[in-house]
């Protein structure tokens, strides 16, 4: 690896890193220069590390303004989480005939895991898993545009909780997701097509319902 895309992905991960941290809040100004400064480098790295970090959504590039961390509205969430259920319940319901006991071991395996990144406040492990169960009856049915329209998706939300998840403050036996997810995969189990649809659309609520009402950590 280059020195160039070294330094691009020291500044890529340490933003980041910054923004997951809340460290850097939403709507505060971060400049190529003060990032340049911070890190020692040129700032040609840190251009490119910009333009990642804005497709994730985690920062706006403002003309005349430069990088500002994204200050996501909750018509924005709503617009995402409302497509989010539509979605994943279609994908539950192609995914329930198909289902098989290795399947229901995987999808036990990466419960067990969220609860392991979130007893470690492994942000980066718990959204990697949260990703995974999401995704995983659309890859399942085996329906590789359904799969892909719900990992970007999830991408997108990753940035939502980035930005106004209180990961790092919230005691595991009040974290809501554990038990949605876990209520999730026994309707699987139970091939209960109208469960697992209401299961699911509950989850989106619950979680959107956290999200609009959090602008910062410090709320």
């Amino acid at each position: 690896m280059s020195t160039k895309k070294r330094n691009e992905e020291m500044a890529y991960e340490k933003v980041k890193r910054a923004i997951m941290l809340k460290r850097l809040n939403p709507g505060q100004r971060i400049t190529e220069d003060w990032v340049s400064k911070e890190l020692n480098m040129s700032r040609t790295p840190i251009r490119a590390a910009f333009k990642r970090l804005e497709s994730e959504k985690l920062i706006e590039l403002v003309p005349n303004k430069g990088a500002v961390v994204h200050n996501p509205s909750n018509k924005e969430l709503e617009d995402v989480f409302n497509l989010r259920t539509v979605l994943e319940t279609y994908a539950a319901s192609l995914a329930i005939p198909e289902l098989t006991s290795q399947d229901f071991a995987v999808l036990y395996d990466l419960l067990n895991q969220e609860k392991e990144a979130y007893r470690k406040k492994d942000f980066e492990e718990f959204m990697r898993v949260n990703g995974l169960i999401h995704a995983f009856p659309a890859r399942v049915a085996n329906n590789k545009f359904l799969l892909h329209e719900i990992e970007t998706l999830n991408q997108w939300s990753d940035c939502y909780l980035i930005l106004r998840d209180e990961f790092y403050s919230t005691p595991i036996d009040e974290v809501k997701s554990i038990p949605e997810h876990k209520e999730i995969v026994l309707k699987l189990e139970n091939r209960d097509t109208s469960g697992v649809e209401e299961a699911i659309r509950s989850h989106m609520a619950s979680t959107l319902k956290d999200l609009s009402n959090r602008t910062s950590i410090f709320n």
